[in-house]
């Protein structure tokens, strides 16, 4: 079923349980990865445009490999990042985006997608391109996967 690394299968018992990856690495390892809450730490999964987890992948024990599955994409977080090509920009998405941050209050990414039913990786990489322009504000330290409205227009 997996024969390449990266390839992908669901797990579905009623509703979608897990997802099994070939990690990408070419370690030869099986990855499953959650997507029942109900059964501890769970990702989510999207299928729009391909497959996407959300949050990325951090491998603590083996090849330790750190990775993101995006529109069925594999973009490496850490290693081999030099061949990395993200999914193509939808600029559609800033008004969404720009409309659902408060000018107080930071928000997640994942929160903002979420409102707005868009995938998470698309929106987060709206928001870095609204924060590096000044359009919003990326937070500190903990915070730092969270934006507010900026203070340019």
């Amino acid at each position: 079923m997996l024969e390449h690394a990266g390839d992908v299968a669901g797990v579905v018992r009623g509703r979608p349980r897990s997802v099994v990856i070939a990690c990408p690495d070419g370690c030869g390892d099986t990855l499953v990865i959650n997507l029942d809450p109900r059964a501890g730490k769970a990702w989510d999964l999207e299928l729009r445009g391909g497959v996407t987890l959300y949050p990325s992948v951090w491998r603590e024990d083996g090849c330790r490999s750190h990775f993101i599955v995006w529109r069925s994409r594999i973009l490496w977080c850490d290693r081999f990042t030099q061949d990395n090509k993200e999914p193509e920009y939808e600029s559609a998405l800033e008004e969404a985006v720009t409309a659902a941050l408060s000018y107080h209050q930071f928000r997640s990414g994942y929160d903002i997608a979420t409102e707005i039913g868009e995938i998470s990786w698309d929106v987060i990489r709206v928001l870095r391109i609204l924060a590096s322009d000044g359009r919003a504000e990326q937070g500190m330290a903990d915070q730092r996967d969270h934006y507010r409205r900026g203070s340019k227009r």
